[in-house]
């Protein structure tokens, strides 16, 4: 039995969602990636689809790349600020994380098809060759829960967990750490069922989950530039995942403990995963005429053929007598593959002649498409909570920009509805941008800020066992982009 299916609903991700497996939740969190690119990118909050000329479509629409007639390369580091602000129990708790990171770097060369003596030349007239490395999604993040809980408990799961099963078939990564440290006893005449050791006063909880990962894309692309109306392009992008959870529960009698009940006890939980897997990007972009402009791309799959989780946990009671009782699990290692879900999007742009556009982009992605699997399991059950789980997303991106030589001003919105049904919980996410730019020559520099917001119902655990907490989530990237061209 692998890991993911044996241990209980964490909030190690940045949205955690209730009644969702660990498997589902990986899924989700894989699958999704935020606006990263270039700070003209992120300015404009994403929406280039139809724009092009940003190195930054290579992992959007690489037809934008057809719109280069010279060469560039550009380093664009990023910052990020993360901030969890919770209420639960009649408490209040924040929390915040940041990092510093290179954010993105890449190279267009832009190659002429023509005859630098036809004066009007036809047909193709440029192909361009792109490289990028970019940091497309970051797990860093910190959430910190506490409150009075009354009647709730994890120690709760736990037992309805291990009922049915003998003390020498328990869970060595949860249930059996409970039944070794006393939080679990059976019932007299009963070998195979379970009593809580959960104080009738009810109890104090503390909950710490932190994260911290990436998701790397490192994307070849090729392009072409028709007669300047029709732009074509394809990127294959390898991704690189890493990702690392430990979450900290602590619950401590709010009264004195009375015999064959705790004063107190702390669950801990690590898991680290690490992936490799690889997709396509096919685009187009169409000018209509000076003013308006279209296009159209799709993202297959991302192919995760090699995923590794390794995982363990840990539990450490005082009893009512002042007893003291530890047991850590075995260091668990388990490998599987996983598809992401296909990718569609189209675009529209209107420029105002060389002052300024505005542009718009619609994404579609359904995430019950996501898919699991193994050579030593089916993942039945975990795909089938995919598909019951999850719905499709529509993601609306707004962006604009206007010259005021040399300098440029941006602004965008973005708006994603929530991949998980709406009876399970609501999660949909809302952005906004802005961005400065500068031109001077064949040098160019661009900086922007972005934030993400996000509310939800957080279940610290199983959602029959906890009270939810109220958690607002506010994400700010800080980029800033230096280019040359040549």
């Amino acid at each position: 039995m692998n890991y993911s299916k044996i241990l209980f609903i964490i909030g190690g991700i940045l949205f955690s969602t209730v009644l969702l497996s660990q498997n589902a939740q990986d899924a989700l969190r894989y699958s999704s990636t935020n606006t990263a690119g270039s700070a003209r990118f992120m300015g404009l909050s994403g929406a280039m689809g139809s724009v092009g000329g940003d190195i930054s479509t290579i992992n959007f629409n690489p037809a934008g790349l057809g719109i280069y007639k010279s060469s560039e390369y550009i380093l664009a580091p990023r910052y990020l600020y993360n901030k969890a602000e919770s209420s639960y129990g009649g408490y209040s708790s924040s929390d915040r994380r940041d990092n510093f990171n290179y954010g993105m770097a890449g190279l267009v060369s832009a190659m002429p098809l023509f005859s630098q003596h036809d004066p009007n030349p036809t047909g193709w007239k440029y192909m361009q060759f792109g490289f990028s490395f970019n940091r497309i999604d970051n797990y860093r993040s910190d959430i910190l829960i506490q409150g009075d809980s009354y009647g709730g408990s994890k120690v709760f799961e736990w037992r309805d967990q291990a009922n049915g099963n003998l003390p020498n078939n328990l869970n060595l990564f949860s249930t059996n750490l409970a039944w070794e440290t006393y939080l679990l006893d059976t019932v007299n005449g009963y070998p195979n069922q379970y009593v809580a050791a959960t104080p009738a006063g009810g109890v104090y909880q503390s909950y710490n989950s932190r994260t911290e990962g990436y998701k790397n894309e490192m994307s070849f692309a090729f392009s072409g530039n028709y007669n300047d109306r029709l732009f074509i392009g394809a990127s294959l992008s390898w991704s690189f995942l890493n990702y690392f959870s430990s979450v900290y529960l602590k619950e401590t009698a709010l009264e004195n403990p009375a015999p064959g009940e705790f004063d107190n006890f702390t669950y801990i939980e690590e898991i680290g995963t690490r992936g490799n897997g690889i997709n396509g990007k096919f685009g187009l972009i169409y000018i209509i005429n000076p003013i308006i402009r279209i296009s159209g791309a799709i993202h297959t799959p991302t192919w995760y053929y090699r995923m590794i989780d390794t995982y363990f946990s840990k539990v450490e009671s005082q009893m009512y007598d002042g007893q003291v009782y530890t047991k850590t699990s075995p260091s668990g290692r388990y490998e599987y593959n996983m598809n992401t879900p296909f990718k569609a999007m189209g675009g529209m742009s209107i420029f105002i002649q060389k002052m300024g556009f505005i542009s718009v982009d619609y994404i579609y992605q359904d995430y019950s498409q996501a898919y699991l699997k193994s050579n030593t399991d089916s993942f039945y059950e975990e795909n089938e909570n995919i598909k019951n789980d999850f719905t499709a997303t529509h993601t609306m991106r707004v962006g604009t920009e206007w010259r005021l030589q040399p300098f440029f001003v941006r602004a965008g919105y973005a708006f994603t509805t929530s991949p998980v049904k709406e009876e399970i919980n609501d999660i949909t996410q809302n952005q906004f941008s802005f961005g400065l730019g500068y031109r001077s020559g064949p040098f160019f520099m661009d900086a922007s800020f972005v934030q993400k917001y996000n509310a939800q119902n957080y279940y610290m655990y199983g959602a029959n066992y906890v009270s939810p907490a109220y958690l607002e989530t506010k994400t700010s990237f800080y980029s800033l982009s230096f280019g040359f061209k040549f």
